[in-house]
């Protein structure tokens, strides 16, 4: 039995690396954690009839709400199978719900899969740095599939460094932030140092504010040495080739500011002259012309707005009732659960990661965590 139970450990891993790795599915390793999370989704719906009240009910009224978005798209001969791929993250709750329910996965694999992702990426960065043949090949056949940034970057300081962006780079919020709820700070610095590489600055630098309010909630009196560990850290970073890069987001220097920017102006404009796609969006796959990048394109890095606009400020809502939801109950741990969420929910404001595939994972995860906790409305924080 521990054998049996040590292997599902490693296929529960394993699926959550391959997701990460895979995020848009370019690499076909998605297909590869779909078909390993089919055998534990079966298992799920034998020992678990019915979806838990706590996560059914703002789940219907979330999809029902996607409803007239869909429609529109469809009125515009949107190919269906592009419609797909925009809600597919979606249309899986149910499924993620039951693969939850009949994996029994842990915190344990969040983190062993974001460590070994974290590996993956400081690994070809060196490799790229350093002209490892094997790894060179390795990148060009990623960057050939994925829908990633593989090439090299220009960075403030004058240096130009591999870049080893993923699609789903930003899962590593997630597995970081989980990571120190048993103080597994080697992973936590392995984390860090993937997203400093990446580079993610945004999501580099939430992760270290992450740490410094885990530990001053430990003990408040971290907090008089807060001032000396930021400065010493400031002094620090500063010195590297992403220093610079990184405390960007606060000099305006960063181009990323003023693209971001021009996406707001862009869909505000849209929702001017078009009050009803403000209500129900333009649909899934729709495209529109953004100054921020000076092109058209059906997706942009601000998660939230890019949403309203493909779906409408009502499916928004719904969705943010059903993401919000977990932080109305209290349960074992519910620090670090909800502080992952709302760490995750901040990040898709610099990019478009908030409903991939293993960020509703994880929103499910949350939820059977709290019917486990065998919660009822008495337990309700109000």
């Amino acid at each position: 039995m521990d054998k049996i139970y040590k292997f599902k450990k490693y296929i529960n891993t394993l699926t959550l690396l391959l997701l990460i790795i895979d995020s848009g599915g370019g690499l076909n390793l998605r297909i590869i954690a779909f078909f390993l999370m089919l055998y534990h989704f079966v298992i799920g719906t034998s020992n678990s009839n019915r979806i838990s009240k706590i996560f059914l009910y703002p789940i219907l009224l979330f999809l029902f709400s996607l409803i007239p978005a869909v429609g529109i798209s469809l009125i515009n001969f949107i190919p269906f199978s592009v419609i797909l791929n925009w809600t597919l993250s979606f249309l899986m709750l149910p499924f993620l719900y039951y693969y939850v329910k009949g994996s029994n996965l842990t915190i344990d694999n969040f983190i062993q899969a974001g460590t070994i992702f974290a590996i993956i990426v400081i690994t070809l960065f060196l490799g790229r740095l350093f002209e490892i043949g094997l790894i060179l090949e390795m990148n060009d056949y990623i960057m050939a599939r994925s829908n990633g940034f593989f090439g090299n970057k220009n960075f403030l300081s004058g240096d130009i460094l591999p870049n080893v962006y993923f699609q789903g780079t930003l899962s590593l919020i997630i597995t970081g932030a989980l990571s120190l709820k048993y103080r597994n700070y080697l992973n936590f610095v392995i984390i860090l140092l993937a997203l400093i590489i990446a580079p993610s600055r945004f999501g580099f630098l939430l992760l270290v504010f992450w740490l410094l309010f885990v530990l001053i909630t430990k003990n408040i009196r971290y907090i008089l040495f807060l001032p000396f560990i930021l400065f010493i850290l400031f002094i620090i970073l500063i010195q590297l080739p992403f220093g610079k890069e990184l405390f960007s987001i606060f000099t305006g220097e960063a181009d990323s500011l003023s693209i971001r920017n021009g996406h707001f102006v862009s869909i505000s404009n849209i929702f001017i002259k078009n009050p009803i796609s403000l209500i129900f969006g333009q649909g899934p796959g729709s495209i529109f012309y953004t100054s921020g990048i000076d092109s058209i394109t059906d997706n942009i890095e601000i998660s939230q707005l890019e949403f309203i606009r493909k779906y409408g400020l009502i499916s928004f809502t719904f969705f943010c009732v059903l993401y919000f939801r977990p932080f109305l109950f209290k349960f074992n741990n519910s620090k670090f659960y909800k502080g992952t969420l709302l760490l995750y929910f901040v990040v898709s404001f610099s990019n478009p990661v908030l409903f991939s595939i293993f960020s509703m994972l994880f929103l499910t995860f949350v939820y059977v965590i709290i019917e486990k906790n065998n919660l009822n409305p008495s337990h309700v924080k109000v």
